[in-house]
């Protein structure tokens, strides 16, 4: 998987990451209080209309070829967190539709982009049963290589639904055995992904802050007639620090699959992960080392929630492969008293089950806000994606965006501001390097509201 920056709605993503991210803590402890009359709700949200200049040269190796347009477009994004008793929501949308002219012939373009997700569960601490919904849209980059404009990518939508039952067969034991199944929507190969997860969890509690469990499952994947049977054992060690968090996991993995023209394979892997994570009222650093065996199919029904303030922009579709992936994560909200900043970088290595090739997969970004004054602030982003050989020395395809923006309030929910968008990319496959800036003028209208009772 690998991130893109987005260029409409950058700055309005990082407000909701953060919102969302902190409602994603104040779930957590909801969840633990245990209390069915608790009700918390925190939603927030913005609508923006820009006109924009975008300037765009591509190498065609002999001369350079130039193009600029102007453009208008609406861009909005909501996210936030729902609570009530044993039922919580959480979700985060953002998109953006602009049309453009190109100067040379005057020929209108319309262009758009979503991203975003949304899961429901329902778990009371009082009865067996939990269940879960959820939906995520995202941009897929399958074998089309990185682009300039983000419009470019397929749109892929996806459904889960879950449930389990629980069992306590001892004071400190629980027994869990569950459900998950996923699918995709989309247009072609995106509408052609399916899958369906059986698990079970032996859990105890070593102490007052530490859990250990065995977890077993099954998946069932289906993706363009390629059916995939994953079979993943995994012994679990959980520790819940006052600061932080630490978690070590170990087990294997087999997968068996029947190709369409009835061809048999069976492979294996060890699998495991280490986190480990440290949080204080200010920041938040992780990180997390994971390998894990999987196709893009089985993905849809492993269970595990999205990461609201993490969430990924784009996708690659992917065979069965073998992943080793290191992440790291940092955001302190409070760098100094008028700045904040937030980091993140992860590099993968991807072991084809199929062809046994073997793909490395790098990103990167770090976003610097500044307060200027109580009504003017300042952000600078970079984001970095790249793609390396078998032998990880050679970067076969790449693409650095910059991101600067200035916005100043005028009114309690309305902003204006002005974005310089810069994105290059450079590549050794049989296309050609792109440049992008884009000068972009936008007026905001946002709103936030929070209850808890």
């Amino acid at each position: 998987m690998e991130r893109r920056a987005g260029t409409g709605i950058a700055n309005n993503y990082r407000l909701a990451s953060i919102l969302v991210g902190a409602c994603g803590v104040v779930w957590s402890f909801a969840a633990t209080a245990q209390d069915p009359s608790d009700d918390i709700s925190v939603l927030s949200g913005s609508a923006s209309v820009f006109t924009a200049v975008t300037h765009t040269r591509t190498d065609q190796g002999t001369y350079t070829d130039t193009n600029t347009e102007p453009g208008v477009g609406v861009s909005g994004v909501i996210g936030g967190s729902l609570e009530k008793g044993a039922n919580a929501l959480v979700l985060q949308y953002g998109g953006t539709v602009d049309t453009s002219w190109q100067s040379a012939d005057s020929d209108q373009s319309d262009n758009s982009t979503i991203n975003g997700a949304a899961r429901y569960t329902h778990q009371d601490p009082s009865s067996r049963l939990d269940f879960n919904l959820g939906h995520t849209v995202n941009s897929v980059r399958n074998d089309t290589g990185f682009v300039i404009n983000p419009s470019s990518y397929d749109v892929q939508n996806s459904l889960s639904a879950g449930a389990g039952l629980r069992f306590y067969p001892g004071e400190l034991t629980t027994l869990r055995f569950s459900g998950q199944a996923g699918r995709t929507f989309g247009e072609d190969t995106l509408n052609d992904q399916k899958s369906v997860t059986a698990s079970s969890q032996l859990s105890r509690r070593l102490t007052e802050r530490s859990t250990g469990s065995l977890n077993a499952s099954r998946s069932w994947s289906e993706e363009q007639r390629t059916d995939i049977t994953i079979d993943t054992v995994q012994l679990v060690y959980s520790y819940d620090a006052e600061g932080g968090f630490f978690s070590i996991g170990g087990g294997g993995s087999k997968a068996n699959s029947e190709y369409p023209d009835g061809t048999l394979s069976e492979n294996e892997a060890i699998t495991g992960f280490l986190e480990r994570s440290w949080v204080t009222s200010d920041w938040r650093t992780a990180i997390k080392y994971d390998r894990s065996m999987s196709d893009s199919a089985t993905d849809l029904s492993t269970g595990f929630p999205p990461e609201f303030s993490f969430l990924p922009e784009t996708i690659r579709l992917r065979e069965l492969v073998v992943t080793d992936a290191l992440l790291f994560t940092h955001n302190n909200q409070r760098v100094c008293d008028v700045c904040d900043l937030g980091i993140y970088a992860e590099g993968s290595i991807l072991e084809s089950q199929v062809s046994g090739a073997t793909t490395h997969e790098y990103r990167a970004g770090t976003t610097l806000g500044f307060q200027l004054t109580a009504l003017q602030r300042l952000t600078l982003g970079y984001s970095w994606n790249a793609e390396a050989d078998e032998d990880a020395n050679i970067i076969i395809e790449q693409i650095h965006r910059f991101t600067t923006s200035w916005s100043r309030q005028l009114a309690e929910n309305t902003t204006f501001g002005v974005e310089l968008n810069q994105s290059y990319l450079r590549t050794r496959l049989a296309r050609s390097d792109e440049e992008q800036f884009e000068l972009r003028f936008v007026l905001t209208h946002g709103f936030a509201l929070s209850r808890q009772r």
